[in-house]
C-alpha cells in the first residue's frame, strides 16, 4: 500500500519527457501543414508537355475552287499541328488570295494560326497585304497587327488599327472588313481618315 501510494504521489512524466513529446507534436504538425499546402505540386510534375502531333518544314498548300482553279495558297517556314486543339501554328506565313480577274492579294505576317478546320487563318504581327495595280484597279498596300482571313465568304477582317496606301493616298481606320474577291468591297470601323496626295500639274509643253 505504501509503495502504491508513493507511485501516485509522483508525477507521471518528467520535465524532459514533456519536452520531447512537445517537440514530436510540433514536428508532426509542421509535416502535416507542408503536405496540405502543396496539393497541386504532384499533378504539375506529372503534367504532359504540349507537343504537336506533327511538324512540317517549308509548308506549302494550294486550295482550288469548284472548277479546279487556284483559290488561295498558304506557305510557312514551319507548321505545327495540334490534333486535340484542332489548330495549327505557323511561322512566317505567306498567303496568296487569287482573283478571277486581276492580280492576287499577297499577305505576310510573323505568325499565324489555322483554325476551324482551315476555314479561318489568323495572321499576327506586322501583317502586310499588297495588291498590284492593273488597268482597272489601283495598287493597294495595307498594314495592321492582326487579321482573320475566312475561306467563305472570301473575307479578311480586323478590329485593330489599319493603314492603307494607294498611289500616295493614305486611309486609316480602327478596323476593316475586306471582301477580296469580285466584286471587291470594303467597310471601315470607327473614324476613318483619308489624306489625299496632291495632284501634280502636267508638265508644260515645249515650244518649238
Amino acid at each position: 500500500m505504501t509503495a502504491y501510494a508513493s507511485l501516485i504521489g509522483q508525477p507521471l512524466w518528467s520535465y524532459r519527457q514533456w519536452l520531447l513529446a512537445a517537440c514530436f507534436a510540433v514536428s508532426g504538425l509542421v509535416a502535416w501543414w507542408q503536405l496540405q499546402s502543396r496539393p497541386d505540386e504532384a499533378p504539375a510534375l506529372n503534367a504532359r508537355p504540349r507537343l504537336p502531333d506533327y511538324v512540317v518544314l517549308n509548308f506549302a498548300a494550294v486550295e482550288t475552287d469548284e472548277a479546279g482553279q487556284p483559290n488561295r495558297r498558304l506557305l510557312a517556314d514551319e507548321l505545327r499541328h495540334f490534333l486535340d486543339e484542332d489548330r495549327s501554328e505557323l511561322d512566317r506565313p505567306r498567303m496568296e488570295l487569287f482573283q478571277p480577274d486581276g492580280p492576287p492579294w499577297k499577305v505576310r505576317a510573323l505568325e499565324g494560326l489555322v483554325l476551324a478546320g482551315g476555314d479561318q487563318v489568323r495572321l499576327v504581327g506586322d501583317v502586310r497585304l499588297d495588291r498590284e495595280g492593273d488597268g482597272q484597279t489601283r495598287p493597294a498596300h495595307l498594314e495592321t497587327e492582326q487579321i482573320d482571313i475566312w475561306r467563305k465568304p472570301s473575307l479578311a477582317e480586323t478590329d485593330r488599327p489599319v493603314r492603307i496606301r494607294s498611289d500616295g493616298d493614305l486611309l486609316t481606320a480602327n478596323g476593316m472588313q475586306l471582301w477580296y474577291t469580285e466584286p471587291t468591297r470594303t467597310t471601315f470601323h470607327g473614324r476613318a481618315r483619308i489624306r489625299l496626295a496632291p495632284e501634280t500639274a502636267p508638265a508644260p509643253e515645249a515650244r518649238p
